[in-house]
């Protein structure tokens, strides 16, 4: 690890010099004291020192393979290592102490490792500091990593660089301990809390696993792991340990005091785990109804006012695991009424509580209300096992104690989990209305299965959704106006987003925020920036409420795209989706498209891979992203293809589709080809006259000499979306329709953009118009080798590159040889390799 690197040079430097004859290393458990001086014994013998090492264990007697102890000489130019000396007994620290004074004046010398704290310290302390008085030690501390450090070691471990999020999870969990930070690691991948994507690794929902590593003497095991759930009680939890587990207090408190001086427990105010990862690990020890009898024992006492704590959700957690040992009737009204003040950040705590609530319940009305909003909690936290466990059980069970708003809740969640989980036998069987499913449940199975026509065709023939409750009714309305509007008839939409104060359900706050989310989500959809951001700001609702999807769409429109790949990479990872995420797919053509700007195709490849996995509704737009890959690589017939396909349904997207088509069939000097996607545009403007629309309408339009450039780029620049303006420029001047200075503007805005491949583009077309790319020569050419290295470590072949850079084959292969010669790398393996590393450099 770089600490210990670091740490290892330095001591280096004060051995092989003139300074004390023994340096002397401190740091608790697991900072990596031994592993320093194993790389200090590499080091020092390949230099050709004699090197010998001294281990003690815990009784005070050699480890095996030890060498002798007290040694019989220590040459000159020899290095003594002793590890663990805080086990040392009296008479071997004095030995010690002589042996360094003797050694003063040689080039012998003495390296010490003590893991802190000691027991017994100050004797031991006063004859170190006595001799670092005399000059004869050294010091040198390991300390634990800082939240910034840690992201080395988590590549080296995980092979991906940890998001924000995931770094800091892991520095609280392990405080920056080397071999603690492991151990988080391991408790996080166990708990499948860990997704990698693009080699980029985020923290996500996992699940509680067990987690078997701790080391600790036996007649001290029962105690630490009473205190790892009862150390939160401070000064309350010695004699809550001792009374657990019937054993005399001042055996406990001597127990606690040990673990205390072996640096297990912290005690200051109260008492603390020194690593909290330790506390998770020792409570995995614990059997079930341990874990119940300390949790009761805790609630008891913070009940009865001996015990206080400020970690807020402390006691309901502890209630939610002594279950049915402590007072049903007011563990249960806690747990409801905790429950339902915790922050969106917290549902997954939540749903813990409430699915210990419904055990607690005492008669068959109270179970099948705490059924209900524990199915709904497993819903807003994206547990799709569960929430679809609850509906079946709700449905199958109590379905006589359940109101309409109740039962239509219930099966709108049921289908949600459903698609989410795949199960798509299930779904389509919903989506043919049997009897004992509502219109607008069976509707919504069909949105999902991306069948909007059907679902819309459902909804006009039968509206017996307006009435069966108001939860159907909202849902009905919701669903019925995207359905028209993905079909291209955005009337109802519009009124529906225009007269706000009619939406059923808009004061409670749970349906009121989904129907904010949807209709954001819809506008975004349409490439509608502005308007969705108006939508937000006059409900006040936080862009945070957003999902990652939404965020990453915004982001994107922006002209923010690390945020927008992060944003993408994060809903790609939290495989538990929450809702009705009907802008997944619209979500990675805007990413996919932002990759490709950049000449990350691979990238790009497996963001698609992902999408088409969780089947999202839209499908169609994925075959446009789809399509915009195979343009980048020059495969233009594929690409043409697939637009059409994309065409064939939905209209929602299709502008794209179309002005693609446009613009390969002008590349082909196809002006018929491109009148035809034109007249499509054109009825598509009648119909949905959003401003994406209307754009790719008047862009096409100057493109075939029908109209001139102004109206096209005033759209453009008024919508404020940063990469369309640059398209729009780049096709505009392809096509001999707008003044070519514009590229020296769009040209700035894409280096903003960090679209290398795109600005590689645009210098060719810039000298095709006579104009002289801005910028330093030096820095253009590495720019432009730069981007020859990313697009030869993503694997494409020397013809795909001269198609992607829009050059010859000879010239590629002229460009890469002098990239190989002047980099070193021999292969394209090793040029990807250092890439993937980052070791490689302009």
């Amino acid at each position: 690890m770089a600490a210990v690197d670091e740490v290892a040079e330095r001591i280096l430097e004060r051995v092989t010099g003139t300074g004390a004859p023994c340096v002397w290393v401190t740091g608790p458990a697991g900072v990596g004291r031994t592993t320093l001086l194993a790389r200090l014994s590499e080091r020092l013998s390949a230099s050709g020192r004699e090197v010998s090492t001294v281990r003690f264990t815990q009784d005070g007697d050699l480890a095996p393979g030890s060498h002798p102890w007290p040694p019989p000489a220590v040459g000159d130019r020899h290095v003594l290592m002793l590890d663990d000396t805080q086990w040392m007994g009296s008479d071997s620290l004095a030995v010690l102490a002589a042996l360094i004074r003797r050694l003063d004046g040689t080039s012998a010398r003495l390296i010490c490792a003590t893991r802190t704290p000691v027991r017994d310290a100050a004797g031991r302390l006063a004859i170190v500091r006595r001799l670092r008085v005399d000059g004869l030690v050294d010091p040198v501390r390991l300390l634990p990593l800082k939240a910034a450090e840690i992201t080395r070691p988590v590549v080296e471990a995980l092979g991906a660089v940890p998001s924000a999020l995931l770094r800091d999870r892991l520095h609280e969990l392990s405080r920056g301990v080397p071999a603690a930070l492991r151990q988080a690691l391991d408790l996080l991948r166990a708990q499948d809390a860990i997704r990698i994507v693009d080699r980029r690794a985020y923290l996500v929902p996992g699940t509680v696993v067990p987690l078997r590593s701790v080391h600790l003497d036996p007649e001290l095991l029962a105690v630490a792991k009473a205190a790892a759930v009862l150390h939160p009680l401070g000064a309350a939890m010695p004699s809550l340990i001792s009374e657990v587990l019937a054993q005399d207090p001042a055996e406990t408190l001597a127990i606690l005091e040990t673990l205390r001086a072996d640096g297990v427990l912290h005690r200051g105010r109260g008492w603390r785990f020194t690593v909290p990862v330790v506390a998770y690990a020792l409570i995995a020890e614990l059997g079930p109804f341990e874990r119940r009898r300390l949790s009761a024992a805790a609630v008891t006492a913070l009940w009865n006012g001996t015990a206080h704590t400020s970690a807020p959700y402390y006691l309901p957690d502890r209630i939610a695991e002594a279950g049915k040992l402590i007072d049903p009737r007011r563990a249960l009204a806690e747990l409801l009424d905790k429950a339902a003040f915790l922050p969106d950040d917290q549902t997954t705590r939540g749903a813990r509580w409430l699915r210990a609530a419904v055990e607690l319940t005492e008669d068959r009305p109270q179970r099948a209300r705490v059924t209900l909003l524990h199915t709904m909690w497993c819903h807003l936290n994206g547990d799709h096992e569960q929430s679809l466990a609850g509906t079946r059980r709700l449905l199958e069970e109590f379905p006589d104690r359940l109101s309409a708003d109740a039962a239509q809740e219930t099966q709108s969640i049921a289908v949600c989990a459903l698609h989410n989980s795949g199960n798509t036998a299930e779904l389509a069987r919903i989506a043919t209305n049997p009897p004992d499913w509502s219109v607008a449940s069976s509707a919504i199975a069909l949105s999902l299965l991306d069948r909007w026509a059907e679902a819309a065709e459902l909804l006009a023939e039968n509206d017996s959704w307006r009435t069966e409750s108001t939860v159907s009714a909202m849902l009905g309305e919701l669903f019925g106006g995207l359905a028209e509007l993905w079909a291209g008839r955005s009337a109802r939409f519009g009124t529906n987003l225009t007269e706000r104060e009619r939406w059923p359900l808009r004061t409670a706050r749970r349906h009121r925020n989904d129907q904010i989310t949807s209709y954001v989500t819809a506008l975004l959809v349409l490439g509608e920036r502005a308007r969705a951001e108006k939508l937000l700001s006059d409900e006040d609702f936080p862009e945070t409420g957003l999902r990652d999807s939404e965020r990453s769409m915004l982001a994107v429109m922006r002209g923010q795209p690390a945020r927008a790949i992060d944003f993408a990479h994060r809903s790609v990872a939290d495989r538990s989706r929450r809702g009705y995420d009907t802008g997944s797919a619209a979500m990675h053509l805007s990413t996919v498209s932002v990759l490709l700007s950049q000449g990350r195709f691979t990238a790009a490849r497996e963001l698609l891979t992902a999408a088409r996995a969780t089947a999202p509704m839209l499908a169609h737009l994925l075959d446009i992203a789809e399509a915009r890959v195979d343009m980048a690589l020059g495969e233009t017939d594929r690409a043409a293809k697939r637009l059409h396909a994309a065409t064939c349904g939905l209209a929602v997207g299709t502008d794209i589709a179309w002005a693609d088509l446009a613009e390969l069939a002008l590349r082909k000097n196809d002006r018929t080809g491109a009148r035809k996607a034109l007249d499509a545009l054109e009825e598509l403007a009648s119909a949905m006259p959003t401003g994406r629309v209307l754009l790719h309408r008047h862009l096409v339009r100057a493109c075939l000499g029908q109209e001139p450039d102004g109206e096209c780029l005033w759209l453009a620049r008024e919508r404020e979306q940063p990469f369309e303006l640059a398209l729009a420029a780049e096709r505009l001047v392809r096509h001999h329709a707008t003044d070519p200075k514009i590229l020296t503007e769009v040209y700035g805005t894409l280096g903003s953009l960090d679209a290398l491949l795109y600005r590689a583009r645009l210098r060719n077309l810039m000298r095709d118009n006579g104009i002289v790319p801005p910028g330093d020569q030096e820095e253009t050419a590495a720019e432009n080798e730069d981007l020859l290295a990313l697009l030869a470590g993503e694997g494409l072949t020397n013809e795909q590159l001269a198609k992607t850079l829009q050059t010859s084959r000879k010239s590629v292969d002229g460009r890469l040889s002098l990239l190989f010669t002047r980099t070193g790398y021999r292969s394209r393996v090793e040029l990807a390799t250092a890439l993937l590393n980052g070791r490689y450099a302009s």
